[in-house]
């Protein structure tokens, strides 16, 4: 038995018809998954005996085949394309919502959020404007927690007990506040040093990828090329802090 199981992390599953979200932030779309690459990545966890859970069973209980699937923000595309898809080859999603974007264009609106539900898989947060919660004062992060959290168990009638932190800058004063929010299951990109159980970290699946490197990433690893740009990325996140990073990431992106 195993802690923490592996943790995939999807934005959107993408077609040559779907639409892009306006409010979408820039770069969003290296993320983007096409249908048809995510039913051959599904094929693999199939071929290869992985099994989808959810964080309500025991924390101290999962095996080396089992496996989280997540999804960040809410797009359409996720009840349209991922949806089907998953129920295909039995697998369960959790589904992290910007409570904001909720029934925006190019976002599920209730009805398809209450499907996702419906059909088994798990609705938790993603925040209620998806703002950095690092760059933000506390009465701010207590807000951005507590009201998404509110708003969909409001509109829902669930228990809203899982968040993903937005943008992936997470410290310990924000996994602190998420308990206080209410939060049992904390999801992030990297799993701070003495977090606990309860918290996540999860490997982003990019549109990049071939079949070959997500099996790679499945056995824990990456080429060394990438994991130097991610230690290069991470030491410029933590001199240059959140919102200046972001900013410094977008323009460059637009420059591309």
């Amino acid at each position: 038995m195993i802690t923490q199981p592996i943790v995939l992390m999807y934005h959107g599953i993408v077609t040559p018809q779907t639409p892009v979200p306006r409010e979408r932030e820039t770069g969003a779309d290296l993320y983007d998954v096409t249908a048809e690459n995510f039913r051959a990545q599904l094929e693999w966890l199939k071929k290869n005996l992985y099994r989808t859970v959810t964080i309500r069973k025991n924390l101290d209980a999962f095996s080396t085949r089992e496996m989280l699937l997540t999804f960040d923000d809410g797009e359409m595309n996720n009840c349209t394309a991922a949806l089907p898809l998953l129920k295909e080859f039995g697998f369960t999603g959790h589904f992290f919502l910007i409570a904001k974007r909720i029934g925006k264009d190019g976002y599920m609106g209730w009805e398809q959020i209450r499907r996702l539900n419906a059909e088994g898989m798990i609705i938790g947060s993603h925040g209620f404007s998806h703002e950095i919660l690092t760059n933000l004062l506390d009465p701010q992060i207590r807000e951005e927690l507590s009201a998404s959290r509110k708003y969909l168990e409001r509109n829902l009638g669930l228990s809203i007990e899982s968040i993903s932190i937005p943008r992936g800058f997470c410290d310990d004063k924000i996994i602190r506040m998420a308990r206080e929010a209410g939060y049992r299951y904390i999801f992030v990109s990297e799993k701070l040093d003495g977090a606990g159980a309860d918290c996540f970290s999860r490997v982003a699946v990019k549109s990049s990828w071939t079949i070959d490197r997500f099996a790679q990433a499945m056995q824990g690893s990456a080429p060394i090329r990438e994991k130097i740009l991610v230690s290069c990325k991470n030491g410029v996140k933590k001199i240059l802090g959140g919102g200046a990073y972001d900013w410094v990431r977008r323009m460059m992106l637009k420059i591309k």
